[in-house]
């Protein structure tokens, strides 16, 4: 008989961190720690994001016209690296508030913009550069 190991990893992890709890609790507020990582990955996301839009001498004004497809840097992870920034700040601040409502204009704000600014860049990126476009769009994902 096969004895199934990831279930006894489970149950042995958990009576460590009961133990742990009841000998050496280290407790913190999770959603603020969470909220503070968010909040900093968004902005360094979007900070790295335009410099390298900068360095790569194309714009990053939302409707101007690109002088070329950047598909390296955060741009090789996400095909909107700065929304993404954008919507991570929006959770980080959400969790830092410890708000169910800030959450949901979080949730709102990545509907809009992928609905409207997303869907308005990329069929501009498709005429101005066709097969690339289509090959690097097949590649990455829009988000993540």
């Amino acid at each position: 008989m096969k004895i199934n190991f990831p279930p006894v990893i489970l149950l042995a992890s958990v009576f460590l961190q009961l133990i742990l709890l009841f000998t050496f609790p280290v407790l913190t507020d999770l959603s603020s720690l969470l909220g503070l990582i968010f909040l900093l990955a968004g902005m360094f996301l979007v900070f790295f994001s335009f410099r390298f839009m900068k360095k790569m001498e194309t714009t990053f004004i939302p409707d101007g016209t690109p002088k070329k497809l950047i598909s390296s840097g955060p741009f090789k992870i996400s095909r909107n690296p700065i929304y993404l920034g954008m919507l991570l700040i929006l959770f980080g601040i959400a969790f830092l508030m410890s708000s169910l409502s800030a959450v949901i204009i979080a949730v709102v704000f990545g509907l809009i913009i992928n609905f409207t600014w997303i869907a308005h860049e990329e069929k501009k990126l498709k005429e101005l550069f066709s097969e690339d476009w289509e090959n690097y769009s097949a590649k990455v994902r829009r988000w993540i």
